[in-house]
């Protein structure tokens, strides 16, 4: 279910637009079918590939759940987020972080650069375009990398944020991303709209850094719902 919250009666009142990446811009559930074929076939041809992806199942939990794990664990000061959770998850699975690195970095960062153009979400997408036509500015802040997956998906942004930039350093729903990215950018965040895929992360997040948002629901269907809304500049001030 879309899930919107604005205050201003017309989308294009906002001067900046801020979209997470993943699952948002493009269809996630179609794309994991085919990148789980992509990962078999791989490991069909590297059998010893399998603890890598043994890792990245821990990986991911462990990002899943950080904001309750990093308030239980000591870390050598200095580290960026990305090298407490690689520490974290090489502990807990006795390797090197160096290990969890390489295998975040092939089978989260460059396969899936392989498959993912078809599952581009053409209506967000030509929205976009919109706005940078409008002069409109348009960010994308996720908590993975995002240059190469924009670049892949054929999208330009006025800029782009993640969770592992030194000067944000936490993960959604924190809200001191969004903060950030209002500061750099010098808007203030009633003039600002998150566009996210999860409530749980992108709409909380928004909501505690006092930014308007829209959820995107998972399914094309119930997302072209929203497609009035996108173009032709109207609003409902309830649940879609």
């Amino acid at each position: 279910m879309n899930r919107i919250e604005l205050r201003k009666n017309n989308l294009m009142e906002y001067d900046t637009f801020i979209f997470d990446l993943d699952g948002t811009l493009y269809y996630q559930k179609p794309f994991r079918i085919r990148m789980l074929c992509t990962l078999l076939g791989y490991v069909l041809r590297h059998p010893t590939s399998v603890r890598d992806l043994s890792l990245i199942q821990t990986y991911r939990k462990t990002r899943e759940q950080w904001e309750r794990l990093e308030r239980n664990v000591a870390f050598a000061s200095g580290l960026s987020l990305d090298e407490r959770q690689f520490a974290y998850v090489a502990e807990k699975r006795r390797v090197e972080p160096e290990d969890v690195r390489r295998a975040v970095e092939l089978f989260m960062l460059k396969l899936p650069l392989r498959v993912l153009p078809p599952f581009r979400d053409e209506m967000l997408a030509e929205w976009i375009q919109r706005l940078k036509t409008e002069k409109k500015t348009v960010v994308i802040y996720s908590d993975y990398p995002v240059e190469d997956k924009l670049r892949c998906l054929g999208i330009e942004a006025d800029a782009c944020f993640t969770s592992g930039d030194a000067a944000i350093g936490c993960m959604k729903p924190d809200p001191r991303g969004l903060r950030v990215i209002l500061s750099a950018l010098g808007c203030e965040g009633a003039d600002a709209v998150m566009v996210g895929d999860r409530y749980e992360k992108d709409g909380i997040a928004a909501q505690s850094a006092g930014v308007d948002y829209i959820i995107v629901d998972s399914v094309k269907r119930e997302r072209e719902r929203l497609r009035e809304l996108f173009f032709d500049k109207m609003i409902c001030h309830k649940m879609m």
